[in-house]
């Protein structure tokens, strides 16, 4: 659904209580650095929103193409999930065809490197008992991954992915949390990796951050209202862990389709816009464009962000 729809259908839900945000910026806004050359260079392409018809094929492709002109060599790109435009309610036909248009771009640029993160437009809802890929099962298989969450390590740096989205307790569909099984990894992983390898977090949904506060008319009741489809409500219970993790220096997400970066308790919590801006349309979305992230990674654990349109 489109983020209109998912307003409505979400705008009685109200936040009893929000706890002090220290510093929300923009995307300029990283660490002090040391000047020296970054051991990796990544970047973030985050709701694509992909889907036959040529629009969003071609605006894709022209990010991809302008990475490759006008930026300095990328080690690997991370999808922040929501590469097709929606699966949830969709018959298997037109889940294929939105694939298909990721397939074609992929296989035009063998070179680049992709990980993979799964948003909530990514999972089958529509599915029989009978399909063999219901739910999260069939983006799985098109990624390769075997589930939805899992960590890899890259030139001294280590990078965790999970996974966002998963049903209310009444079976509705979605808010953003882990889930326990996904929590006791979480915490296991952390205890593995060594405390002198930086830690980056992937997730679709934001852990925490400023813009779903100012996502449409929130405070239109009286009231700041963010949804728990806007935000991890495990926030503070993660929050919690990670500061017993000095290692952990920044957290990156999407489905916003707003940019930021906010600093609390010295993690750098990255929002990476959209691919697709407002869903592929002209205008810009709540004043973002159309963009990527370029994440400068360094050796001493510092790293730089930086939100480029096209």
């Amino acid at each position: 659904m489109n983020k209109s729809s998912r307003r409505s259908a979400l705008k009685k839900i109200g936040l009893g209580a929000t706890g002090s945000v220290l510093l929300a910026t923009s995307a300029e806004a990283t660490p002090e650095i040391e000047q020296n050359e970054p051991i990796l260079r990544i970047a973030h392409l985050t709701d694509m929103h992909v889907q036959p018809g040529g629009v969003s094929e071609a605006g894709v492709r022209q990010c991809l193409d302008q990475i490759l002109r006008d930026e300095k060599p990328i080690d690997f790109f991370i999808n922040g999930g929501d590469l097709i435009m929606d699966a949830l309610g969709e018959e298997r036909a037109e889940i294929e065809a939105q694939w298909a248009v990721w397939r074609a771009i992929k296989k035009d640029y063998p070179q680049f490197k992709f990980y993979h993160c799964l948003g909530n437009h990514d999972v089958w809802g529509k599915t029989p008992d009978q399909e063999p890929y219901p739910g999260k099962a069939w983006a799985l298989r098109e990624h390769g991954l075997g589930r939805p969450y899992y960590s890899f390590s890259e030139k001294g740096w280590h990078f965790i992915v999970l996974d966002s989205t998963h049903q209310k307790p009444d079976g509705t569909w979605y808010t953003a949390k882990l889930d326990l099984a996904q929590r006791n990894w979480l915490e296991q992983t952390l205890q593995d990796i060594p405390s002198e390898e930086p830690i980056v977090i992937v997730s679709h949904i934001p852990i925490l951050g400023a813009t779903p506060f100012l996502d449409g008319d929130n405070a239109e009741s009286g009231d700041w209202i963010v949804p728990g489809a806007w935000m991890h409500i495990d926030a503070k219970s993660l929050i919690n862990l990670f500061y017993q993790h000095k290692n952990i220096k920044a957290c990156i997400s999407g489905h916003i389709h707003l940019v930021e970066s906010l600093k609390y308790h010295d993690i750098m919590y990255h929002c990476s816009g959209a691919v697709c801006g407002n869903w592929w349309k002209d205008e810009p979305y709540e004043l973002t464009d159309k963009g990527y992230a370029i994440i400068e990674l360094f050796e001493n654990g510092s790293h730089t962000y930086r939100y480029t349109n096209f």
